[in-house]
């Protein structure tokens, strides 16, 4: 890809995430200068490093210079760069580990990141004349995201967690990435094998990296009868041993992965948030050592929970009704309930408040059933949010502090160089 123009590098550049991790004051310049440890973040690829500034340092500027560390490589060679180092009065020890310090740069950029020599060259031209258009342009593209990140991912009523959350607590074992892209419409057990099949490595430099921190899994290959018939080929019997390293990872994070699957489809049934107490009764009491994740049952707990709270309330021929909308328009949260909601039902309540949503959403079933709008109140925890919003779940603003009203706020709008 070409990296000549300050749009192409800005759209490079606006995919990273950073965060930084420490600062303390510069050894060579404290007065003047921070140094701040840093970790740049892309497509799940993290990269750790120092920059040294007299200010917050930018993206754009990180990336600069570590680009220019990479293309270091193809200025000098190990002596040239101690010697030209040791002349400005750094000790050889230190210009190695600076080379090296190069090296991992170069790395990660060509095996992480997937640019070649020139594209690295590229973008360190485009930064070194247009640093402060590529940068106004990166700040551009993360705003927009974080519009849409805040849209995409409205406030919570007090007492609710969102399905992402629950996810991102479970812990997925080492092939995370890949169990999230699972169908878990299907047999999980079958894709933990296409899955650790997948994962063997083909390349005979990486299976020989791999063995020496994992021989355990070639004894263990070889009790379970893998090797058989490819005992002299190392590298044969290497990736039956990562196969086996690769699946065992698996089938020991099984629960956990069909709880991931479980909660998967229900955000594919427009579940955006549901009630804490009942996310925990779906992850602890529902049983998750089968080879299907368990939706229908956890379905069937959430349907149970909006009928008994309905019921409580308004009695048995309401919570009728409303089980009936559910089940004929198998919609467990298009409809403002105590249980679980929609990302849609979540921001209307944000706005108008849960009462409000309430009777617009089953003005018709409480109609049917003479009940008494005036009187309509679930009073449940989502309930904090009638009359303002101070029960927003972690978001509760300072009694005399102003707070910015986005109960209007429409999706952000895309645009090119993100």
């Amino acid at each position: 890809m070409a990296y000549d123009t300050t749009e192409a590098v800005a759209k490079f550049l606006s995919g990273f995430q950073m965060k930084i991790t420490n600062r303390e004051r510069d050894t060579v310049a404290p007065d003047y200068y921070v140094k701040y440890s840093l970790t740049l973040s892309k497509g799940g690829k993290d990269f750790s490093t120092t920059f040294v500034s007299d200010g917050e340092p930018t993206v754009t500027q990180v990336f600069s210079a570590l680009a220019d560390d990479a293309l270091t490589l193809r200025k000098y060679s190990t002596d040239e760069f101690v010697d030209k180092l040791y002349a400005q009065g750094v000790k050889p020890s230190a210009a190695l580990r600076a080379y090296d310090s190069c090296k991992e740069t170069n790395l990660w950029m060509q095996d992480e990141l997937y640019l070649s020599g020139w594209e690295i060259e590229e973008i360190s031209k485009t930064l070194t004349k247009y640093e402060d258009e590529v940068n106004t342009l990166v700040e551009k593209a993360a705003s927009e995201r974080a519009a849409r990140y805040a849209y995409d991912h409205p406030k919570l009523p007090k007492g609710f967690v969102t399905i992402e959350q629950l996810q991102g607590d479970l812990d997925l074992g080492d092939l995370r990435d890949e169990v999230e892209d699972f169908d878990f419409d299907g047999d999980i057990t079958e894709a933990f094998g296409e899955t650790a099949d997948y994962k063997v490595d083909d390349n005979y430099h990486a299976l020989l990296t791999w063995l020496p921190d994992h021989t355990e899994w070639l004894e263990q290959a070889e009790f379970d009868g893998l090797l058989e018939g490819c005992k002299g080929d190392i590298y044969k019997m290497v990736q039956m041993a990562q196969y086996e390293c690769f699946k065992s990872d698996l089938y020991d994070h099984r629960e956990d992965i069909c709880r991931y699957g479980t909660l998967d489809q229900l955000r594919d049934m427009g579940v955006y948030a549901i009630r804490e107490s009942l996310a925990d009764e779906i992850l602890n009491d529902l049983s998750y050592d089968e080879d299907y994740a368990p939706t229908d049952d956890a379905k069937d707990t959430i349907i149970s929970a909006i009928y008994a709270t309905f019921e409580e309330k308004y009695g048995e021929d309401f919570a009728d009704c409303a089980d009936n909308f559910i089940q004929d328009n198998d919609d467990i949260a298009g409809r403002v309930n105590p249980c679980a909601m929609s990302v849609e039902t979540v921001r209307a309540v944000y706005g108008m408040g849960f009462d409000a949503v309430f009777l617009n959403d089953w003005k018709k079933e409480l109609a049917e059933c003479d009940i008494d709008p005036e009187a309509v109140s679930v009073d449940s925890e989502a309930h904090d949010m009638e009359n303002g919003r101070d029960g927003l779940d972690g978001n509760a603003p300072e009694k005399d502090a102003p707070e910015k009203d986005d109960r209007d706020a429409q999706p952000p709008v895309d645009t090119d160089n993100r």
